[in-house]
């Protein structure tokens, strides 16, 4: 059951996250995300629960339920949290373009893609060698555009292509990631989280495979990271390594 009423009958005191806004929650920091900036900002947790209930969408019944509809009832902390997103464009106080105040969920990450060392001079490897390096000077120009253009790229083309697009198992990946593992080293770029994930999707979408762009982080020490992964299975790292990010962001 929905601890708001409708947009048409929200009262004044009722915020809105923006579509462009992502967060995610641990013990003590909530993270955000403006992809518009390509920006994070970390707050505590408990100036942020506070906010919560005056937030569209936010579905923790019993503190929604228990709200005044005025945001003079708002502890100070989170009236001047709010004032200062409504500013940055985080909030608005407008039920344009926006969506409900809820952190993404994923499946625990299970398994991963033990592709191992592949002899990068091995003849089959180098049928795939126009694919990939088309994906990774692509992926060099996606660098340079900001986050949030990158992102509505990717999610523009999974949507378009998945319909017609064979399973992404993780069989089929295996393959092709231990090709794109064994052709890294021939194209001259240290190793980048973000870069290394959008060559491998191009790479992958040269052949009907659209998994997931993950995006997780940490708040002490506040870190970033991104990593491919099909259902549960992580494609570019380790799931000891993902396993200690929050997802913040899944495309």
């Amino acid at each position: 059951m929905r601890c708001l009423p409708s947009i048409a009958t929200l009262p004044p005191a009722t915020f809105f996250l923006r579509q462009h806004v992502f967060f995610c929650r641990d013990i003590h920091y909530c993270v955000i995300l403006d992809l518009d900036h390509d920006e994070y900002y970390c707050v505590d947790r408990r100036t942020f629960d506070a906010l919560g209930p005056w937030l569209h969408g936010w579905e923790e019944a019993g503190e929604c339920e228990a709200r005044a509809d005025d945001v003079s009832h708002l502890p100070a902390d989170a009236r001047e949290l709010a004032a200062k997103w409504l500013r940055a464009g985080l909030l608005s106080d407008h039920p344009d373009d926006i969506k409900d105040a809820r952190p993404i969920w994923l499946a625990p990450s299970t398994d991963e893609l033990a592709v191992g060392y592949s002899d990068p001079t091995r003849k089959s490897h180098w049928y795939n060698a126009p694919a990939f390096f088309l994906s990774c000077m692509t992926a060099s120009r996606q660098m340079k555009s900001p986050l949030g253009s990158i992102i509505t790229h990717i999610r523009a083309r999974k949507q378009r292509k998945l319909h017609s697009a064979r399973a992404s198992d993780v069989e089929r990946a295996r393959a092709l990631v231990t090709a794109f593992d064994a052709l890294r080293p021939w194209y001259p770029r240290p190793y980048l989280c973000l870069f290394d994930s959008l060559a491998l999707l191009n790479f992958l979408a040269w052949y009907g495979v659209f998994p997931d762009l993950v995006f997780g982080v940490t708040a002490e020490p506040f870190k970033s990271h991104c990593w491919v992964r099909v259902g549960t299975t992580v494609l570019n790292d380790t799931v000891e390594r993902t396993v200690g990010f929050t997802p913040i962001l899944n495309i």
